[in-house]
């Protein structure tokens, strides 16, 4: 594995944030995040397929179709649910091996309150901007949204599917890619070159949406690595990414009516 070695905090324009102890490098940190993806992965699909056979025993009468599996929001909601447990126990499991404290290492720190206003007024001006955008080339509200929302609240999985996007989903995304990957990236390739690529490994993530939609994250994907170098904190991003999925929810909601 790779050896120690610091992340030079003028690098992230954070003169407050204090040198950072490194245990993973470069190509550890992506020899390990192989195999957290791929758990990721497995445990989301035997989430799935775990709740499809429950609901085929509870609701013989009403089968849910293998070609909405996709966008059926009872089902991704409990596949979040199932996952986040076996994803975070492995990922902490990975940091233990470092040697470095989970809070230091996944930067897991209170915010200032000045990186929460110029965080929160970062992501509401990229919306802003995108949803500019959108209504001049005419983009609609993504089908996976609103699919997704309909067939949870046929199902009477909205709580479910509202705790799991809203706080299970950012939280093991910005554990990973804010947290774990960022921190094992930005000493050898710069903050910027992280910044990018973890978004870009975010956003593609997230390939059930419309190629506009995928540009929209990769640009938070980029205000969140951003706030992440410049406040040394992934529970403000986690905050951030967990308020733009809570707002999402509520707009499908309000466009889907009673």
């Amino acid at each position: 594995m790779d050896s120690a070695s610091p992340i030079d905090t003028a690098k992230t324009g954070s003169p407050a944030e204090t040198p950072e102890r490194l245990r993973w490098g470069p190509w550890a940190t992506l020899a390990w995040g192989i195999p957290i993806t791929l758990t990721l992965i497995v445990a989301q699909t035997a989430g799935a397929i775990g709740f499809l056979r429950w609901w085929r025993l509870v609701h013989p009468e009403h089968p849910i179709p293998i070609a909405n599996l996709a966008s059926n929001g009872a089902v991704l909601a409990f596949a979040l649910a199932a996952s986040a447990p076996i994803v975070l126990g492995f990922l902490a499991f990975v940091v233990r091996l470092s040697h470095v404290p989970l809070d230091e290492y996944l930067a897991l720190k209170r915010p200032r309150l000045r990186d929460v206003g110029i965080g929160a007024g970062a992501v509401l001006a990229v919306l802003l901007l995108t949803g500019v955008v959108a209504a001049i080339t005419g983009q609609q509200t993504p089908e996976f949204m609103t699919d997704t929302y309909a067939s949870a609240r046929a199902a009477g999985m909205l709580p479910l599917l509202l705790f799991s996007f809203v706080i299970l989903g950012p939280l093991q995304e910005e554990m990973l890619f804010r947290g774990f990957l960022f921190r094992g990236f930005a000493a050898a390739l710069g903050v910027w070159p992280t910044i990018a690529l973890t978004a870009a490994a975010w956003a593609l993530t997230h390939a059930q949406y419309q190629w506009f939609f995928v540009g929209e994250i990769f640009a938070l994907g980029v205000a969140l690595g951003w706030l992440r170098a410049r406040s040394g904190s992934t529970l403000l991003t986690f905050a951030l990414h967990a308020l733009i999925n809570g707002s999402a929810l509520v707009e499908v909601a309000l466009l889907s009516g009673p």
